[in-house]
């Protein structure tokens, strides 16, 4: 028989996004999966649709609990989860009905622990366009931490993949922190002995205005230096390669804090952070001949033509 599978789904004040992600994972190919929602204290419908499910499918099952976050809703769900794999969906996204079966298929044909797909972009769950697989590639765990941290075919993020459910032992997503997927990644690629990507585009990411992603910069915005500091420091002199990807990705976040911070006295030293670590790292970095053609832009910009910089940077899509 198939192991289960559990598909974990966070859930606060989707009520308009709700119905079509869970319609999405119901329709799964794989079946035998459980799909734990869990309302993390939702003030709209969300909660009641949880429930309404609950009563339509005997593999849901639903917790309630006091709003804790992302990282807090999905380390419950985790505990909760009776699956041999976990795989995670975001409550205002949409799935593939192939999206487990693929992922599963890939651990088993290819023998690895962690599994990952490709997403595509969605102004609504309607008009999610997802591609087959045409390629697919086996990484060791550290060439999949340097491709991850130098932003390439793997995304940081924990939708997408599938994990052998011992990947996670004693690791929980950070309660309190944004950027929750990049702290745990790298901790959790190390722990596999490969990792299989594939090309096919099964997951939907929905852009909504009123999402974490898009919504306006704030100090919780800055996690994300607390964070590519953290693995940094974890690289340093531990293996030269994880440590320039790591520089990499520690520039990056310092990019993206100067370029977003707005300016205001309550960000002054933040800015003068990121402008410090962009300094001290910047032309190491440009000298990485694996970094992506934006990164080696953006520094050029920065170390040669810095009042433009911010202009270029509102026309840039920070996806592509």
């Amino acid at each position: 028989m198939d192991e289960l599978i559990s598909v974990i789904v966070p859930v606060y004040n989707v009520e308009k996004y709700l119905e079509a992600c869970i319609n999405s994972i119901l329709c799964q190919t794989y079946k035998n999966i459980e799909i734990i929602l869990v309302d993390d204290g939702a003030t709209d419908r969300s909660g009641k649709i949880c429930d309404l499910y609950l009563k339509k499918d005997s593999r849901i099952k639903v917790i309630h609990k006091e709003n804790g976050g992302l990282s807090d809703a999905r380390n419950y769900g985790m505990k909760a989860a009776t699956g041999e794999c976990l795989v995670f969906v975001d409550s205002d996204d949409i799935v593939s009905a192939d999206y487990v079966l693929h992922l599963y298929q890939l651990c088993k044909v290819n023998k690895t622990e962690i599994a990952v797909c490709q997403f595509c972009h969605c102004t609504n769950q309607s008009n999610a366009k997802f591609t087959l697989c045409q390629t697919q590639k086996v990484y060791s765990s550290k060439a999949a931490i340097i491709n991850m941290l130098y932003q390439k075919d793997i995304l940081v993020s924990v939708w997408s993949k599938i994990f052998r459910r011992k990947i996670f032992d004693q690791t929980e997503f950070p309660v309190g922190l944004l950027f929750e997927d990049s702290a745990v990644m790298y901790r959790l690629f190390e722990k596999a002995k490969s990792i299989v990507v594939s090309d096919a585009k099964l997951y939907g990411y929905v852009h909504r205005n009123d999402s974490i992603t898009t919504k306006k910069f704030s100090k919780k915005n800055l996690d994300i230096l607390i964070i590519s500091k953290t693995i940094f420091n974890y690289y340093c002199g531990k293996d030269k390669d994880l440590e320039d990807a790591a520089r990499s990705y520690l520039v990056v976040a310092a990019l993206r804090s100067y370029l977003n911070c707005p300016n205001e006295i309550d960000f002054k030293t933040d800015i003068e952070e990121a402008k410090q670590i962009i300094d001290t790292n910047g032309r190491q970095v440009l000298r990485d001949n694996n970094i992506r053609r934006k990164l080696r832009l953006s520094l050029i910009l920065y170390f040669f033509a810095r009042p433009a910089i911010k202009i270029i940077y509102k026309h840039v899509n920070r996806w592509k």
